[in-house]
């Protein structure tokens, strides 16, 4: 038997709503497809995020 049959409360929020973690100014590609450059400061600008 599943939980929604046995009716328990839902605790957590739903992950998949809201705003996604991943932004595009720290993607590896654009939008339209090509590869975005300068990987290293990229991937040092991700991580320092939020500072």
């Amino acid at each position: 038997m599943r939980n929604k049959e046995k009716g328990f409360p839902f605790h957590r929020d739903n992950k998949f709503e809201g705003e996604p973690r991943a932004k595009a100014e720290y993607a590896s590609k654009r939008a339209d497809g090509t590869t975005n450059t300068h990987p290293q400061e990229r991937m040092h600008a991700s991580s320092h995020r939020g500072q």
